[in-house]
């Protein structure tokens, strides 16, 4: 594809309303193209629509921003100088999000359970936000509603009749809420219900898929070879609910977002988008506001720039700095100048992104299980595993319905819930010939019957409770015993009838209930009551091996609950990983390979303004090489051979490097 190799991509967020004659009238298609060239951008989104619902282009259907009705070229000239100058455009178009539209179309409105929309106010506020105090500025289109989708199919026929885009971009394709209004009604068949269930949840999920599908669909009736992206971030950062899953991501030939979470949220991401999208490169974008847009002159520093941008090159991905446009519509031009500097060092390192990444543990990511059971929740358990992988050196991906599991040695799936079950099947096979997987919780039944002989009964109700290892399991649970049981606080334990696996750990109780009128001790709930209620099980499946726990305890982020995680996942033997190293743990590794070479990644993720560069440290992968260099300048690095490991040993690392390994020739 022509934008498999554009890396360097820039989003002018330009959400700009029009009742001040001020707002973009010192807009400039000339400074802007001249800023892009200033930062090393070669693909650039452009707005050619808001979430204000205003147009940057002549709409007969919708409204026109007032300054471009003044120059009704403006953002035309800013497309066609891109091209000039060698930059290709995707065109911006804000779904669901059109606050002009909500506001000229009631029965377009997205409505709460009231009966009003969230512009509209809280519990049946009147007037719309700045009249209503309680209403918010996001005006919400409801996807069901015919005529809004009509309306979104005339404005693609404009876009694509008036600009010369290379790709288009759509905006905001989930729920920002359950929609109450009158086509989602119609939809579903009957009343929807108040609380979230599976029915609602694959509702809503069929309801953005064909919406989203069909807007693709129409994109690609007009220009068959034209890439559409939706913006695929609501699948980290939001829930089960939002119903940004699988049929979003039908929708794109690539995929991508943005994202504000801490660095190994980042990471996350990284490995997620890499494995979800059907055509490289993923996208990953980060505003350089700090800590995000709402903080408009407040810029993030170039080293948080830098190691934003190496953790997405670390995974071959493509980066999209999204800047924010002053309401008069200038630029400021520092952001560009530090935006070029951070480019040009990523460009030295572009040639380099090729291989396939090494992945031997999988992190089973269940879409739909994100919040679903209330604090059990997919997302986080998935962030912090991975968070604990990074840190213990181990090779890891992010995998799930999307993507294939065979290649994975060990695969952890927290806690699924039953909307994952038609997924079964393919875990049960991976088990089956010969692979290790973690489970934790109890709420896909099904699977955890199938796989360890468990009958799921119930939760336990109380938020604290303890797990305590039998006799010869201690060493696994590190300074934990019967006496003094490893805590968990904060998450229900699922309570299971055993079947015949082995039982590593049992739940322990506290002595009283949390709100009884009686307690042990008067700060907190100690362990009183031993039980035979398994913790932590283990057993045979086939030609492989099932590890259970009652809680996820690859949530906890304290470095005992780490351990213990890490420990669990090697009860079936400690895999020959493909490298370690004894790094800092802030240093993220990764590692692609092709026929001739093994590419090594090393990033230091430091949030702070200034990173403190990690010193020298020594990295082993498990083959011979006949030499290793460093990127990209090619200086050679001494090594050894050490039982079939290449040894070698690092410089201090300031945010990124690499080093690339060549094979030895068969």
């Amino acid at each position: 594809m022509w934008y498999s190799q554009l890396y360097r991509r820039h989003l002018l967020d330009m959400h700009i309303e029009d009742w001040s004659d001020d707002f973009l009238s010192e807009f400039s298609p000339e400074v802007y193209v001249e800023n892009l060239k200033k930062a090393e951008i070669n693909y650039a989104m452009i707005y050619l629509q808001s979430h204000v619902g205003l147009c940057y282009y002549p709409t007969k259907v919708g409204v026109m921003h007032k300054q471009i009705e003044k120059q009704p070229d403006m953002i035309k000239r800013v497309v066609d100088l891109c091209h000039r100058n060698g930059i290709r455009v995707c065109g911006y178009y804000s779904l669901i999000y059109n606050t002009r539209e909500h506001d000229r179309h009631p029965l377009w409105r997205m409505k709460k359970e009231d009966g009003f929309s969230a512009r509209e106010g809280k519990e049946g506020g009147k007037g719309l936000a700045f009249v209503n105090v309680n209403g918010s500025r996001y005006g919400h289109c409801c996807p069901n509603n015919m005529e809004y989708r009509q309306f979104v199919y005339n404005q693609i026929d404009e876009i694509l009749d008036y600009f010369e885009c290379d790709a288009l971009f759509f905006d905001m394709p989930y729920w920002p809420h359950t929609c109450y209004c009158d086509a989602c009604q119609k939809a579903y068949g009957g009343e929807i219900p108040k609380e979230i269930n599976r029915e609602l949840v694959e509702f809503k999920a069929k309801s953005m898929g064909e919406f989203v599908q069909s807007i693709t669909g129409y994109v690609k009736k007009r220009q068959p070879d034209m890439p559409v992206e939706h913006n695929f971030a609501n699948a980290v950062a939001g829930d089960t609910s939002s119903a940004c899953i699988e049929e979003v991501l039908a929708a794109c030939d690539y995929v991508g977002g943005d994202l504000y979470g801490n660095l190994y949220n980042h990471s996350f991401a990284c490995k997620f988008f890499k494995n979800a999208t059907l055509n490289p490169p993923f996208e990953q974008m980060f505003s350089r506001c700090k800590p995000k847009l709402r903080v408009h002159t407040l810029t993030k520093t170039k080293d948080e720039m830098k190691t934003a941008l190496s953790s997405t090159m670390a995974h071959h991905g493509a980066t999209l700095v999204i800047d924010a446009i002053d309401p008069v519509g200038t630029m400021d031009r520092r952001v560009y100048e530090q935006v070029g500097e951070i480019f040009r060092f990523q460009k030295k390192y572009e040639p380099f992104f090729t291989g396939e990444m090494v992945e031997e543990i999988g992190l089973y990511y269940g879409l739909r299980s994100r919040n679903y059971v209330e604090k059990e929740n997919a997302r986080v358990c998935c962030v912090n595993a991975s968070k604990t992988l990074v840190r213990a050196h181990i090779p890891f991906g992010v995998t799930g319905v999307f993507h294939e599991l065979s290649q994975y040695k060990i695969i952890v799936a927290p806690v699924l819930s039953e909307l994952e079950d038609k997924d079964n099947e393919r875990l049960i096979e991976y088990v089956r010939n010969g692979g290790v997987l973690y489970l934790s919780g109890g709420h896909n039944t099904a699977l955890l019957k199938e796989l360890t002989g468990h009958v799921y009964m119930s939760e336990y109700e109380e938020r604290c409770v303890y797990v305590a290892p039998k006799a010869g399991y201690e060493e696994i649970f590190g300074e934990f015993n019967g006496k003094y049981p490893l805590p968990v606080m904060e998450t229900k334990a699922a309570i299971v009838a055993c079947g015949e696996a082995k039982v590593l750990a049992t739940l322990t109780f506290p002595y009283t209930r949390h709100r009884e009128d009686k307690y042990a001790a008067i700060h907190s709930d100690p362990p009183g009551i031993a039980s035979d209620v398994p913790a932590v099980t283990v057993n045979d499946y086939g030609k492989g091996k099932v590890i259970w726990s009652a809680v996820p305890l690859e949530a906890i982020e304290f470095e005992e609950y780490r351990k213990v995680f890490v420990n669990l996942l090697h009860i079936a033997g400690r895999p020959d990983y493909f490298f370690c190293s004894d790094a800092p743990k802030n240093v993220e590794i990764t590692a692609f390979t092709d026929k001739e070479k093994i590419t090594v990644n090393l990033m230091v993720l430091d949030e702070e303004a200034i990173t403190t560069p990690a010193a020298p440290f020594s990295v082993k992968v498990k083959e011979e090489v006949s030499s290793i260099r460093l990127l990209p300048d090619g200086e050679e690095i001494p090594f050894s051979i050490e039982k079939g490991y290449t040894v070698f040993q690092t410089r201090a690392v300031d945010i990124f490097d690499m080093y690339e390994l060549k094979r030895k020739e068969k």
